[in-house]
Order: structure tokens, then sequence, then C-alpha cells
């Protein structure tokens, strides 16, 4: 591992730490993550920023920046949690660190800045805690070789071994952590601060809620410092470099799965590892070449059980039978234990619907990110979650009021969003596939490309035969990058005309058209102008339709110097995310069902008002079973074939139907009579409940609204006591009691919202102020905006001026093409860049309103859409002038550069000179 650290990351890891650096790690922390002995958790610190916030930051550049000592603030609290049910002896508990925050904000700050670094220095065999590998890439390479050793035949055989490090962070030698931090090649300054904060800690433990007498350890890592994972897996390299030196040398020989493919000796996860090598933990699988002999003689050697395949890595099964189905078991029984457990619970449907998202419909997610879970399968969990649902078990079946696909729609159209499963796995499968295109170097990019379509890219990989499961999952699911992702071009060398989706058109992506014939042109570079970023409008109009003509024209082309890249559809900055596959599926099967008359614009304001309501979320499910008629009313039930009266149990003279419980039975009428709204029900006119509700959503405020759901509930409840407990309250107290407990509900739950509001920002990448702001001396600001004319031009306007006001200049600048907004507006930063750069300005601070533009910028995102050029020209010319900003404005501040941008319509590509356009002489004066 020596010299990993170059002289570009020295100098990086060398810079002094800045306030900005301290509030972003003060930010980063959870809320209420449990507090260590100083008792204040990272909320305190998030609400009284603005008070302790320069105090705390100073202190923290004094530890970070002038040597300052730690220790005062290195008191730590371990909490054992049990690993076991029921736990004998200290290995089965695992001590979790419970450091003061002032302290993590240190190490936060420490991480922050070492994380960057890691993706360059860490070996790939290593997949924890750094930026772009998952965990996900270790279970995939392993699937891979274990489907490889089970059908491989070679007379060398190769030799599996499956190990676990036990207590692995209390394990860290300090010395040892020193020696390789300063062997990598990190800052001596910021080693020495590392261990500072490493070898200064006193730990007490918590027995029974009290800490015991503090003591002093001699070695090992916290588990909840921050900055632990990344000095563990630092420290881990060194037995990746080893391995790999043992390789070079021709020591150990690693598994090769296919012909190119990279030759695996281990895969690394934490203290999780997966040593393979020739056949010359806890567990050890060999591949059929190797002879028994030689079985017995390393058998001999390593006290490890033989297996014939592991059954598990990182919790993932490793072998894959012909029954999916008995494979895939396991999280049935895992999800069956947890919903069995909580029936024993009275639960609301609210609280049943928070349990489903949260626990039952979470936990295949790991497993599907990896694997196609069989339709059965999937089927069986559904079916399983709905009973829990409407609240049936094996002794006491329940009715199922809607049907279950129904409840899995979006709320927006009428249901209750639970995931679809099928759709869901599908999404996350969809990712790993999205995650193979953009990382084409990763690891398990390179053997998946080398084994399976090392001629042709992913999206153009077929099905062949002795395929692994986990290929065959994620080929299945390409389909769903296929329909909602298209090429973004830059050079136009990597899209083909007539095969890819590169025309864009309100929000789809298509291909241009079929192949005239006698046309030689293929790809979209030979659509473009040789020396210009411009389309050659003559080619586009011979070859195509004048619809798919204007398609083309109005595709901007901002540099053709970077390649095309493959851009979702479904996210602002064209990056795939599970979320947004997941919707993506469920909108295009939604599409393909004409039926679906919940989805009607009318239908949607209704549930949109309904879950938007600050009301208890009891209040919001019943409504939902009203509107949706799935309440066991008697003369529900009694159309249900269940046997009952169906008549009122108040009145006894009519039918029990939800319209009669709410509005209708004189007990109901006297109920909404007595109630201070003074509401008129219409009842001559709207003879269904549905209806009712939606002329009382359009026609009465949210307060109204809130309070009327909160009588309905009551009466609900009042219905109940009545029918089960023969209680019969009188209508006057059914408002009473309604309109108290929405007020302590309301009440509790603004002190909530005020609680966990946090200051706002202390670095200067916003400004609130609504009129224009000069600069600093001896620097220069440009405001810039953009403005879309009737005709579908974009028009932007520029204007830079000094320190003192005055005028430097103004420009405006006119494009063709593109109706998105954003893309407008970062047509005009690329213009003001390019004007400042003409002029030779080197501490120009930008100023405009897009918000998402500043982001991305600021933030170093990676931006997919064709606006992502911009960004990165953005980024770089900030780093090229380090004295130069962008920032963004209230629209108000920038006001003279959007009314030059509409003046752009009169006098496009102009520019004046130490004055402005005479359409804002008024606002510069």
């Amino acid at each position: 591992v020596e010299g990993k650290i170059n002289n570009a990351m020295h100098q990086e890891l060398s810079k002094n730490f800045t306030k900005e650096e301290v509030f972003q790690a003060m930010k980063d922390m959870k809320s209420l993550a449990a507090p260590g002995p100083d008792g204040l958790p990272a909320l305190f610190y998030h609400n009284y920023w603005e008070i302790i916030g320069e105090e705390v930051t100073n202190m923290v550049l004094d530890v970070l920046n002038n040597n300052g000592d730690p220790s005062h603030l290195n008191s730590t609290y371990i909490c054992l949690i049990p690993k076991v049910k029921n736990p004998s002896s200290p290995s089965e508990y695992r001590p979790i660190s419970l450091c003061n925050v002032t302290l993590k904000i240190i190490t936060k700050t420490l991480a922050n800045r070492i994380k960057n670094i890691l993706p360059d220095i860490i070996s790939p065999n290593q997949s924890a805690f750094i930026k772009g590998r998952l965990i996900t890439d270790n279970t995939l390479i392993a699937s891979e070789i274990f489907h490889y050793l089970s059908h491989t035949k070679r007379k060398n055989g190769f030799v599996g071994l499956k190990t676990d490090m036990a207590k692995a962070y209390d394990r860290v030698e300090w010395d040892f952590l020193e020696a390789t931090l300063t062997s990598m090649g990190f800052p001596s300054t910021l080693v020495h601060t590392i261990m500072k904060c490493v070898k200064t800690v006193k730990f007490s433990i918590l027995i029974n809620g009290y800490p015991s007498k503090e003591f002093y350890p001699q070695r090992g890592l916290r588990q909840g410092d921050p900055l632990s994972p990344y000095l563990f897996i630092i420290c881990a390299d060194v037995l990746s470099g080893l391995i790999s030196k043992a390789q070079q040398e021709k020591l150990i020989h690693g598994v090769t799965i296919s012909h190119g493919a990279p030759e695996i000796t281990h895969l690394l996860f934490a203290d999780d590892s997966l040593l393979f090598c020739r056949a010359t933990s806890g567990e050890m699988m060999f591949s059929k070449g190797v002879s028994e002999d030689t079985k017995k003689e390393i058998s001999s050697i390593l006290p490890m059980n033989v297996v014939n395949h592991f059954s598990k890595y990182l919790g993932m099964p490793t072998a894959m039978g012909r029954s999916k189905k008995q494979i895939f078991n396991f999280i049935r029984e895992k999800i069956w234990k947890k919903l069995k457990g909580w029936k024993e619970k009275h639960l609301s449907f609210a609280g049943r619907g928070t349990l489903i998202k949260a626990v039952a419909q979470a936990i295949p997610t790991y497993l599907m990110s990896s694997f196609l879970i069989p339709k059965g399968v999937c089927e069986q969990l559904e079916q399983m979650i709905c009973n829990f649902w409407w609240g049936s078990t094996t002794d006491n079946r329940k009715i199922h009021w809607i049907r279950w696909s129904k409840v899995c729609t979006q709320k927006k159209i009428g249901g209750m969003g639970f995931r679809d499963l099928r759709a869901f796995n599908e999404a996350l499968l969809a990712k790993q596939g999205w995650r193979l295109i953009t990382n084409p170097n990763s690891l398990v990019a390179q053997l998946l490309k080398a084994k399976y379509h090392p001629q042709e890219v992913f999206l153009k990989a077929k099905h062949k035969q002795q395929m692994s499961y986990t290929w065959k999952s994620i080929l299945q699911s390409s389909w769903v990058i296929k329909r909602g992702s298209y090429w973004t071009i830059g050079s136009g060398q990597e899209t083909n005309i007539w095969e890819d989706n590169w025309i864009q058109q309100k929000g789809n992506s298509t291909r241009s058209s079929p192949k005239p014939d006698n046309c030689n042109l293929l790809m979209v570079k030979e659509l473009m102008e040789n020396n210009y970023n411009e389309w050659n409008e003559t080619i586009i109009n011979q070859v195509f339709t004048p619809y798919v003509a204007q398609m083309i024209l109005q595709i901007p082309i901002i540099d053709k110097t970077q390649p095309d890249t493959l851009t979702w559809d479904g996210t602002k900055d064209g990056i795939y995310s599970v979320k947004s596959g997941y919707h993506a599926i469920i909108d295009w099967n939604s599409n393909s069902n004409t039926n679906n008359a919940a989805s009607s614009n009318s239908s949607m304001e209704i549930w949109k008002t309904l879950w938007k309501l600050k009301v208890p979320p009891k209040y919001s499910h019943l409504l939902w079973r009203i509107l949706n008629n799935a309440i066991p009313v008697k003369g529900n039930l009694f159309k249900k074939g269940v046997k009952c009266d169906p008549l009122c149990p108040r009145c006894l003279n009519h039918m029990e139907s939800i319209q009669h419980v709410f509005l209708e039975c004189e007990w109901a009428k006297k109920v909404w009579f007595a109630s201070p709204l003074t509401l008129n029900l219409n009842l001559n006119q709207l003879t269904e409940f549905y209806d009712w509700f939606t002329f009382m959503t359009n026609n009465t405020d949210k307060d109204c609204m809130e309070k009327i759901l909160a009588i309905i509930y009551e009466i609900w409840n009042a219905r109940n006591l009545l029918v089960f407990q023969e209680k019969n309250l009188p209508p006057q107290e059914i408002s009473f009691n309604a309109f108290k407990k929405l007020h302590e509900y309301q009440s509790h739950g603004e002190i909530q919202t005020q609680n966990s509001q946090t200051s706002p920002p202390l670095n200067n990448s916003y400004s609130n102020n609504i009129s224009w702001s000069p600069p600093l001396r001896d620097t220069l600001k440009i405001n810039v905006d953009a403005h879309l004319s009737s005709d579908g031009h974009w028009f932007a306007g520029m204007v830079l001026r000094r320190s003192d006001g005055s005028a430097v200049g103004a420009a405006t600048r006119v494009h063709k093409g593109s109706t998105d907004a954003v893309m407008g507006e970062a047509m005009g930063l690329n213009d003001a860049i390019d004007w400042i750069e003409r002029m030779e300005e080197h501490q120009v601070v930008f100023e405009m309103d897009s918000q998402i533009i500043v982001n991305a910028v600021r933030d170093k995102k990676e931006i997919r859409k064709n606006w992502g050029s911009i960004v990165r020209r953005c980024i770089k010319f900030l780093k090229d002038n380090p004295n130069s900003d962008l920032v963004w404005v209230n629209r108000k501040a920038n006001r003279v550069a959007h009314e030059i941008a509409k003046w752009a319509e009169h006098e496009p590509n102009s520019e004046w000179n130490n004055c402005v356009p005479m359409c804002v002489w008024p606002l510069i004066q």
C-alpha cells in the first residue's frame, strides 16, 4: 500500500479545514441518534446552530487545523446490543460507542475529507463504505464465481474460503493503523490529528442504564464513530495488497470465469471475506475438478468445515437449484414471523399500513436487488401482507373489501401506495443494469461483460446457455432501461440514428423513424456540421419527415467533444433511481389498463386533498375506506352474504349504508347541526357520500375539511360503541370530542415542527435578498436569466456590474431548440461564461435564480441530461478561477437580467459596453 496517495491527493488532504466543512458535518448527523455522555443529541445542534455554531466551529477547527487537544471531548459510553435472543457471554453482544456530538463533528469532518479519495486508493475487491461501490457488487461477483465453480470441470480445480473476523474493529492495533496511514502517504499532520481522536478515547460501559468506571483502551476502533469504517477498510487494504502481491508473484492463482475476465483472488466487505485460489472462516468449498486426496490434504491444514456450497454470502443464497421457489422460501418465513407477531397487537389500519411499508415490504428489498423473485413467491408474500392488512388470521378470515391490486396503486389515484413487489423487484434489478452501463470499469461490470457480452454493450446482450441466475435476473429487467431512457447527444459517435432512442418530445423518447432506402447515414454524428455545434439542416430536412426533422433540430448541441450519454427520463439529473424506475413501471402498466377510472383528474384532486390534511392518520385511513365503500356497515355486510339485520341500529327504519350512517340518519343530522361548522349538507341533491365529500372538498377550506374528518371519525366511533357495547352517546358530544382531539393532535404537531426546524445554511451559496446587492471590491458580478418566446426560442440576458453598482456591460443571446426550462437557464449560464472568458476576467460572482443548476454546480453532481455538460464546464471554470463563485438569488433580485432576456427578442445577440439597454434604465439607477 506504499505511496498510494499522489501529489494531488496530498495537496487536497493538506488544506486547512473550513467552517463550511464543519457545518456540513454537523448537518449530516442524524438528529435523534443516541447521544454521548453530554446527553445532547444532534437535534440540539441543528436547532440552535445560530447561537452555538460559531463557538463549536472554532473549537472543531482548533483541533483540525491548530493541533488542538480533543481528549476533553472523547469520553464515550459503550452500549451493549444483544446479537442473540438470550445472550450469555460478552461475545454475544455488539458494543456500540455513544460519542459526544462535538467529537463526532470532528471525526465526521475528517471522514468527509478522506472518503473522497478512497475510491482511488482502496482495492476494487473491497466494496464497503466506498462511494460508487455497493454490497451487491460483491454478491453478484460471488454468485458468478460460485456458478462457475459448480459447473467447471477443469483438471486444476479451485477452493473457496469464507472467513469472518470476530470483533474485527476491536482488534485493530493503533500502531499498525498509524503505520498504514503513513505508508500510504497521508499528510503527517492529518495522521497526527486522526490518531489523537483514536488514542485519547475513554470508555464507560452502560450497565442497566448506568455508566461504569472509565477505562482507557490500548487498541480498537469505535463502532459509532463516523471515521471508524474508513480507517478499518484502510487497514483491511493491507491484506488485499498482500494477496495481490502474491498473485503477481504467481504464488497464488485466483479464479478466472471466462476469457478476458479479471482474475479474482478475494472479495472483501468490511470484515467479511471470500478467498479463491487454485487447489494445490469458517467454511471452504471445492470445485468439481479437485480430487478427494487434495481436499483431505487442504482440510488437514485449514481447520474449516468442507461444504458443497456456502449456504449464504453476505445474506444472499449462493447456490441456485431448479426450484427457485424453495430457495427463496426463507424470505416468506421471515415476513410471516413478523406478521404473526404483529397480529397479537391491536393495530389500526394506519398502524398496519406503516408496518407494511416500513418492515414487511422492506424485508425482501436486499434479496430483490440481485435476484428476480419467482412470481409465485411474490404472490405468496402479497397474500400474506394482504391478509394482515384486512386483519385475517388462519383461524379468523376477514372480508377483503378492495382488491389488492387497487390497494397497491398510488395514493394520488385512490390506492394506499403499497408496493407491487414484482414491479419493485424489476426496478431494483434495473438499477444493477444501469450501474453496469454507467460504471463500466467496476470489477463486477468487467467480469460480467467478459463472460456474457464481450463484443456488445449491455443493452444489446442476449440470453445464452448456462447463465447464472443473477445475470439472467438482471438481463430480464433491461427492458426497463430500454424503455425509459434515451441518448443525450454529445459527439454523436455512439448513437445509432435508426436503432437507438435519442429524440425527445414532451417526455417521450423515440427512435427517429424507419431507415429510408438508399440512405447510408448510420450515426448521429453524420447529421451535424463538421466544424460547429450545429445540425446540418439540409441533410436532416432531406432524410426525415418535417415533424421528425423539427424534433431533431430542437435538440441542442452543447459540446461535441463530450461523448453521448445514456439518460434516464424519469429524474431531473437523468440518473436512474429505483423510485423513478418503480413509478415508471407502474405508470406503464396502468396505461395499458384502459379500465382504470380512478385516475380521472377530479378523483385525483380528492385523494390529494385527503392525504394533505393535517389530521391523525387513522382519520385519513377511515375516509379512504369510506370513499371506497370498504367499511362494515350492516348494508354492506348483508350484500356480502353475512347473516345480519341490515337496518340502522339507531332509527331501525332504513338500511344502514355509508350515506345513512354519516349523513341521512336523524342522529347524524343532529350531530352536524350541533357542530359549529353550520354546514349545508345538500342531501336533496347529493345522494352518495362520495359526491357529498367531493362537493365539500371543492367548496370548503382546508381547516373546515380537517374538522369534517374529525366529526366523521367520531360518528363512526359512536356507531361502533352502540353496536358492540350498547353505549348511546348524545349527538351534542360528538363535535366537542372531535374538535378537542383534533386540536390536541395539531398542537402536538406544531411543537414537533418547531423542534425539527434547522438553521439556514451558513455558506454563501444562497442569497435571500429581494434586491440586487453589489459584489466585494475588485470583484465583478454578472446576473443571468433566460426567457422562452412564444415561437420556441430561448433568449438569454446578462448584465455585468462593478462593486459600486456601475455597469461594465450587458449582452443578449438567442438559442433555438429545447423547451426545457432548466436547459434554457443552463444555456444562459453557458453564454455568461463565454462572455466572461472572452473578457479575461477571473474574479466574478455569477448570480442566477435557477436553484437546480446552482445546486448541481456547487455539489459537483453528475448530470446526464443535456445541460450536464454546461454544469461540468462551470465546475471547471470555478476550479480554474478560485476567486469566482456561482450563487442562487431570489427572482426579484435578478429582475434586471430577466428584463434584458425579454428584451433580447427585439435585440438578439447584442452587447452593450459600459451601459445597459434602455428597458432596464429605471431598474439599475
